[in-house]
């Protein structure tokens, strides 16, 4: 499975959207191993400009593999970005319970989000992204 985060749901959906996260995005689809959770769910439909996009959304996504947020996964999320801070470098909680979920489960990560190449720096996350290409080795 493929955890597909919302900057990467974003770029899928807009008509201008990159190629790359488009292109990753329908791979997964097409051999379905799309996933989501319940917070990628939210970041999404909340920005649903009307009704029917809205159901639209809420159908594609009843179609994809669903990552339960259990107990270990935020206790992981917690710990990463407790010694994150330590080095100096903040991430949002919902970044964190979204990497943590994807390293829970196992799963590669497709992104569009800076915050999830910091936290690979530093933890085993399989990360999907145009950024890994202009990351400083």
């Amino acid at each position: 499975m493929i955890l597909i985060d919302s900057s990467a749901w974003i770029e899928y959906y807009r008509p201008d959207g990159l190629a790359e996260i488009k292109k990753a995005v329908s791979f997964a689809i097409q051999e379905n191993t799309a996933a989501v959770n319940g917070i990628v769910k939210v970041e999404i439909l909340v920005f649903s400009s009307n009704k029917g996009d809205y159901k639209k959304l809420l159908s594609d996504f009843a179609s994809f593999h669903w990552l339960e947020l259990k107990q270990d996964v935020f206790d992981l999320a917690s710990e990463m970005g407790r010694e994150l801070r330590r080095k100096g470098i903040t991430i949002p909680a919902t970044d964190l319970i979204i990497a943590a979920c994807a390293r829970v489960n196992n799963t590669s990560l497709i992104h569009f989000d800076n915050h999830f190449e910091k936290i690979a720096q530093f933890y085993s996350l399989q990360t999907i992204s145009p950024l890994r290409k202009h990351k400083k080795n």
